[in-house]
């Protein structure tokens, strides 16, 4: 299976959007005791330092990033309309595991993995009831439409690669999200969906980049200051101006 585009997978039963609709239409449904608990733990925790670390999550994007990342460089601060974005993501996801947490398709959310031998770290949004990695997406319509087409995005697919490498486990989930009106799509997936060969040799080649402190090349729309990588990259200033590891420092 080639992962340089979109690919779209078999679809098996929803069990979670059954349940998940099921739980919706019930008037008198209450969040559980657990559920509570989680989202005042998630209210109250403290942001993840990811210097010195490569995240799972981000390894089928930037790779330039992800050493900016590594080695601590200040991030530009969001704007207005980005911090928005992000805070209406962090939501959907919470909303999302407070309610399978109460319902009970949900066995556990924000589940830290590590692979000491790949040098990942990540959280995974959830754990569910048959044991599947739970990931959650926020998107717009026009996202939207090209992953209930196609499945999900390639970037998805290496994170949840990263997941099973860092976990052992075969089976995952995507929820996506339609954020203009809350349209939502699950797409269950297997280890034999994901670009689980290739997720590992991209870890590998970062480590080996960030050992002999080589800087990938900036991504080609950047290059030109266009698209939405670009735009919204918050070491954006920075990137295109710096040629060695040094400069990064």
């Amino acid at each position: 299976m080639k992962f340089s585009e979109t690919v779209k997978l078999s679809q098996p039963e929803l069990v979670i959007s059954k349940r998940h609709d099921a739980w919706l239409a019930d008037d008198d449904r209450r969040y559980s005791n657990l559920a509570i608990s989680f989202a005042m733990s998630e209210f109250t925790k403290k942001a993840r330092v990811r210097k010195g670390t490569v995240s799972a999550s981000s390894l089928g994007e930037c790779r330039r990033y992800q050493q900016f990342v590594y080695v601590g460089m200040p991030k530009l601060p969001f704007n207005a309309k980005n911090a928005m974005k992000m805070a209406n993501g962090e939501m959907m996801h919470l909303r999302w595991q407070m309610d399978g947490l109460s319902e009970g398709w949900l066995a556990d959310a924000e589940v830290p993995v590590y692979s000491e031998q790949l040098g990942l770290r990540g959280t995974m949004d959830g754990i569910t009831f048959d044991h599947r990695i739970l990931e959650l997406k926020s998107i717009n319509a026009n996202g939207f439409r090209r992953v209930h087409t196609f499945g999900p995005l390639v970037p998805h697919l290496f994170q949840m690669a990263t997941y099973m490498l860092c976990t052992g486990k075969s089976r995952g989930v995507f929820i996506y999200e339609c954020k203009d009106d809350q349209e939502y799509h699950e797409i269950p997936v297997e280890v034999s969906d994901v670009p689980l060969v290739e997720a590992k040799l991209r870890a590998q080649d970062m480590w080996g980049h960030i050992n002999r402190r080589e800087l990938f090349e900036p991504l080609g729309k950047c290059i030109d200051r266009e698209g939405w990588q670009y735009h919204s990259c918050p070491f954006r200033d920075r990137c295109l101006e710096i040629k060695t590891w040094e400069e990064a420092l």
